[in-house]
């Protein structure tokens, strides 16, 4: 689920979505760099927030 969220907040046009959708959604590479992007955001915000607290 936020894999879609990240896609969507990347490329808000519904009909944008739609034209690249065949594109990526039958390939694996680019589903798992979609889980990768959003592994290392949520890992960015979590050491942030960590930093914050230990400061």
């Amino acid at each position: 689920m936020a894999a879609r969220l990240v896609v969507k907040a990347t490329q808000p046009d519904d009909a944008a979505r739609g034209r690249l959708r065949p594109e990526y959604a039958e390939n694996a590479d680019s589903l798992i760099a979609v889980a990768q992007v959003v592994a290392v955001a949520f890992a960015t915000i979590a050491a942030a927030n960590d930093y914050w607290r230990e400061a």
